[in-house]
C-alpha cells in the first residue's frame, strides 16, 4: 500500500482495537473458557502484543507483515478457545477490508496519474 493511503491508517487503528480487545480476553479465558493463566497471558497476551508492535511499526515497512501475522495469530486463538476464533474472524475481516479498500485507492490514484 502506498504511503498516505487512509486504509493504512484504518489497518493500524484495527490492530489497536484487536490489542484492546485481546487483553479483555485474558480474563475471560481463564474464568469462563477454563484456561490456564500462563497459556491466556502467553497466547491473547502474546498475540496482544504483536498488535501493538506492528501498529507501532505500521509506517515502516515490517508493520505490514507484522499485522498480518498478528491477524494469522489472533485466528489461531480459536484453537484455545472458539469464541476467539470468532473474534478472530471479525477483526481479520475488518484488516482485510481495510487493505482491499486500501489497494483499490492505491489502483485508481495511480490510474488517475497515468491519464494526467
Amino acid at each position: 500500500m502506498q504511503p498516505g493511503n487512509p486504509m493504512g491508517r484504518a489497518m493500524m487503528i484495527t490492530l489497536f482495537m484487536q490489542l484492546i480487545a485481546l487483553g479483555l480476553a485474558i480474563p475471560v479465558l481463564i474464568k469462563l473458557a477454563g484456561v490456564s493463566t500462563g497459556l491466556a497471558f502467553a497466547t491473547a497476551g502474546g498475540t496482544a502484543l504483536l498488535c501493538l508492535v506492528a501498529g507501532g511499526l505500521f509506517r515502516s515497512p515490517v508493520g505490514y507483515p507484522l499485522g498480518w501475522l498478528a491477524q494469522l495469530a489472533g485466528l489461531a486463538l480459536g484453537l484455545i478457545s472458539g469464541v476467539m476464533f470468532v473474534i478472530g474472524v471479525i477483526f481479520t475481516g475488518v484488516y482485510v477490508l481495510a487493505f482491499v479498500l486500501g489497494k483499490k485507492i492505491d489502483n485508481a490514484t495511480a490510474s488517475m496519474a497515468n491519464h494526467s
